[in-house]
């Protein structure tokens, strides 16, 4: 409410000042030759000629007219209508409006040269100042309305995609106008060209941009595809704005194709280099994103990281104690328990180790797991690893939550369970299985709403580091969960 004050204030100003002038202007030496040569029309047809009601009214109310249509649409129409979502009433007031202040432009020029025509309703189509006013007050008008809300909107949004849309936007809208602007006072007839075939240009770019060029870039379309999807396209959106072109300038259909021809022949290689240029900063940024996700990941595990070098020492005590009491399964486990440890501390934060690293880890973790379970003789673990060489390398700690899972919801020490794990490579590939029971967990088991957080992160890496390069399948019956990983190396 403030800022329409605010531009109402100024507007009004603004008038003031410019009939002033104009009166200024017009009345100075009236009574000189100039008064007799506005007269002589009229007196060549018989009519009476009158300075203020034939020449100095029509004029101030020609440029009152500007201010009429402003204050009407800005202080009136959007705050009633548009602002609270009454669409149609704010479309039909509009019209009515633009018809009556259209007719009052033409009734200026009708009480100017009432000579030449005796009905105003034949001056609504004068090409000489009746159209090219109502033009510029709907062009001047919706520019306006255009950069005023972009701006309060800019200022509200941050930095996301439609706030770039509505930044790009209004500096086309702005560019777009001055150069109209200096064209109209270069040659009437290029302005209303330029504005035209801009705005199309600004629209196709934007749909090109953002609709069709992503959409032909993820079905794979080679250039003989994409542009049989965007010709038409671009033709079906250029006829309005062709016949706005064609209709002033009586110009033919040749003219109106080669225009259509030359705008798009400049615009499909503008708008191809500034898409490419945006899938690359896209990428870019998706690259940085995953180097930010690696090392927020890899500071969280340090931090979590508590004194290990004691934990070590403690390790190796136990390993020392065990042998001296001959528990030679116990001082295996926790020499197993140490390697584990070794592992995660020294290799789970580098980008990529050995295969046969994360096999030697897997192997460790599962000889515990089996450690714990060897007096269940309804617990059955079948686990094949091939042995693989030196030369294949992978993502650390991809494979051992699919194992921990399986260990976890898989073992009941009350009933059968099994557990069976096949690894293997092939042609590249590194092919992986794994296959568990299932059991319905005790209603006072603290893991009973747990959820697998593991396996959720896992899909997530693997989705960033082999997108692309991996299968994963996972299905579940009332017996039996199963998980699938099909990994390009």
């Amino acid at each position: 409410m403030k800022l329409r004050r605010i531009e109402a204030i100024i507007s009004t100003a603004i008038i003031l000042f410019v009939l002033i002038i104009i009166h200024s202007s017009e009345t100075r030496n009236w009574e000189e030759q100039r008064s007799y040569f506005l007269a002589d029309p009229f007196k060549a047809k018989g009519l009476p000629f009158n300075f203020y009601t034939n020449h100095l009214l029509p004029l101030l109310l020609f440029a009152s007219l500007f201010y009429v249509a402003f204050i009407t649409f800005n202080n009136w129409i959007i705050p009633k209508f548009i602002a609270k979502r009454r669409y149609e009433q704010a479309l039909i007031v509009s019209i009515l409006a633009f018809f009556f202040i259209w007719l009052g432009f033409a009734f200026c020029e009708w009480a100017r040269k009432m000579y030449e025509h005796h009905s105003v309703w034949l001056y609504f189509n004068n090409r000489n100042r009746v159209i090219p006013a109502i033009f510029f007050t709907v062009v001047f008008l919706t520019a306006y309305t255009l950069i005023k809300q972009g701006t309060i909107f800019l200022l509200k949004q941050k930095g996301n995609l439609t706030a770039r849309i509505v930044k790009e936007s209004l500096i086309a809208i702005i560019v777009i106008l001055l150069v109209f602007i200096l064209l109209m006072s270069v040659n009437a007839h290029f302005g209303p060209f330029w504005l035209i075939m801009s705005v199309y240009a600004f629209i196709m770019y934007n749909v090109d941009l953002h609709v069709i060029l992503p959409f032909c870039t993820k079905r794979n379309y080679n250039l003989k595809t994409y542009l049989f999807v965007r010709v038409p396209v671009s033709l079906v959106a250029y006829i309005p704005f062709g016949l706005l072109f064609v209709v002033p300038t009586s110009i033919n259909f040749s003219g109106f194709i080669v225009a259509w021809i030359c705008v798009n022949l400049i615009l499909i290689p503008i708008t191809w280099y500034m898409y490419k240029q945006q899938v690359g900063n896209l990428s870019k940024l998706l690259n940085l994103e995953t180097a930010l996700d690696k090392s927020t990941a890899n500071l969280g595990f340090l931090r979590s990281q508590i004194n290990p070098h004691f934990l070590f020492n403690v390790l190796n005590t136990l390993y020392g104690t065990a042998l001296m009491e001959e528990a030679e399964m116990t001082a295996s486990g926790i020499q197993k328990l140490g390697d584990m440890m070794r592992f995660m501390l020294h290799e789970n934060i580098q980008e990529k180790i050995l295969l046969v690293r994360e096999i030697e880890y897997l192997q460790h973790y599962i000889d515990l797991q089996c450690m714990r379970t060897a007096r269940s003789s309804n617990v059955l673990v079948d686990h094949r690893l091939a042995t693989v060489g030196e030369n294949h390398q992978i993502a650390p700690m991809l494979l051992i939550p699919f194992v921990e899972n399986a260990f976890k919801h898989g073992i009941s020490l009350n009933e059968n369970s099994w557990i069976k794990i096949n690894l293997y490579l092939e042609a590249g590939k590194l092919y992986f299985d794994v296959y568990n029971s299932i059991h319905k967990k005790a209603s006072n088991d603290p893991e009973k709403s747990k959820s697998g957080i593991g396996l959720v992160n896992v899909q997530q890496r693997l989705a960033q580091l082999y997108q692309g390069k991996h299968e994963l399948s996972i299905r579940q019956t009332n017996e039996e969960y199963f998980i699938h990983l099909t990994l390009v190396l």
